[in-house]
């Protein structure tokens, strides 16, 4: 099939824009997560005061998770691609160290959170990395 009969839209990579969503829904997942985290259990449960530096990580990664993802869904930029890259290595090593200390843990609740939390930070930086290197023309 020729470059003529293809819509513009898929001429100009919107197969890789498409990927940049999907990247930018991940990273807002994380932060929705976090979020929650953050208001139903360090607020809802009044733990707050027992882990405040726990805390106040969580509350550090929806801040830094959701306008990540809210801008690679809205408006991609290679900007926006650098700083989903940097922050996904951050987010590893973070996120990473408290899950894997969860996994040694009594309880499975923490477990299941640090990992989802990990996982789709982790899975949007992936995804948008790859979206970027796989040649999509950004703004």
């Amino acid at each position: 099939m020729s470059n003529e009969t293809l819509p513009a839209a898929r001429v100009d990579g919107s197969v890789n824009a498409s990927r940049l969503r999907l990247g930018g829904a991940l990273w807002a997942v994380a932060g929705v997560i976090c979020a929650g985290l953050l208001n139903f259990v360090f607020l809802g449960e009044n733990r707050l005061a027992q882990n405040p530096g726990l805390a106040a990580m969580v509350l550090g990664g929806a801040v830094a998770a959701l306008p990540t993802g809210g801008l690679l869904l809205v408006r991609p930029g290679p900007g926006v691609v650098r700083w989903s890259t940097v922050l996904g290595v951050a987010w590893l090593l973070a996120f990473g160290a408290l899950w894997l200390t969860a996994l040694s843990g009594p309880e499975v609740g923490p477990m299941i959170s640090s990992g989802l939390i990990t996982g789709s930070g982790v899975a949007g930086a992936l995804v948008t990395f790859w979206a970027a290197r796989s040649g999509h023309r950004l703004g």
